[in-house]
C-alpha cells in the first residue's frame, strides 16, 4: 500500500507540472496527451530502446556489482530495490515491482524530462540543443540523488552522470527522431531496465 501511494504520489506530481504549463499555454491545438507525447509512436525505435534498456540496466546492477557503497544504498531499506527485497519475493512483491519500475520512476520521469522538459526546450533552442540540456538535466538529477546518498569516489559519481546523461539523451532522440514525438518508446525502454534493475537487486545479488 505505502508503494501504492508513493506511486501516485510521484505520478501525479510530474503530471501536474506540464498539466498547469498546458493550462496556460498560447497553443490551443492540441490536447493534452498530444502535449505531452502521450500517444503511438511512428517508425523503427527497437534497436535504440534496447540500448537505453541495456545503459539502465548497467547504470542500476552494474554499479551495484562494481561498488560497495552502491550496493549498500541500492539495500538500504529506505531505496525501492531495498523496500522490495525486505519484502521477500511473492506476487505482491512483483505487483510492487511493476509499479515502481513502470509507473513511479520510467512513466514519471519520461513524462516529465522527454514529454515535457526536452520538448519545450527542442521547440526553444532546436533539437540539438535542447535534447542535449535536457539530457543534461536528467544527468544532474541523478547525480545529485547518488551525490546525497553515497559518499564514494569521485570517479563513479562522474559515471553516474555520464551513463544518466547518456540515457536521457537516447531517450530524447528516440522521441523527437524516431518516435514521431512519442513518449512510448523511451518509457518501455526505461521501465523494462528498471524493472530488470530492481528484480535483480532485490533478489539475485
Amino acid at each position: 500500500m505505502n508503494e501504492v501511494i508513493s506511486t501516485l504520489f510521484q505520478v501525479g506530481f510530474m503530471v501536474l507540472v506540464p498539466f498547469l504549463f498546458f493550462l496556460f499555454r498560447k497553443d490551443k491545438s492540441t490536447g493534452f496527451l498530444q502535449y505531452v507525447g502521450l500517444y503511438k509512436p511512428q517508425g523503427k525505435t527497437l534497436g535504440l530502446v534496447l540500448l537505453a534498456t541495456v545503459l539502465t540496466l548497467f547504470l542500476g546492477v552494474g554499479l551495484a556489482l562494481m561498488n560497495d557503497d552502491f550496493k549498500a544504498i541500492f539495500f538500504s531499506p529506505y531505496s525501492i530495490s531495498g523496500k522490495l527485497r525486505a519484502m521477500g519475493p511473492s506476487w505482491v512483491t512483483f505487483i510492487a515491482i511493476v509499479l515502481a519500475a513502470g509507473l513511479r520512476t520510467s512513466f514519471a520521469e519520461e513524462l516529465f524530462f522527454r514529454g515535457f522538459i526536452a520538448k519545450r526546450l527542442i521547440n526553444l533552442t532546436g533539437f540539438a540543443v535542447g535534447n542535449f540540456l535536457q539530457a543534461i538535466i536528467f544527468g544532474l538529477l541523478h547525480l545529485y540523488l547518488m551525490w546525497l546518498l553515497v559518499n564514494t569516489e569521485i570517479l563513479l559519481l562522474a559515471l553516474v552522470f555520464v551513463l544518466s546523461t547518456t540515457i536521457g539523451w537516447i531517450l530524447g532522440y528516440i522521441k523527437e527522431k524516431k518516435g514521431n514525438g512519442s513518449i512510448i518508446p523511451g518509457w518501455v525502454a526505461h521501465g523494462l531496465g528498471n524493472f530488470v534493475t530492481y528484480f535483480t537487486i532485490a533478489f539475485v545479488l
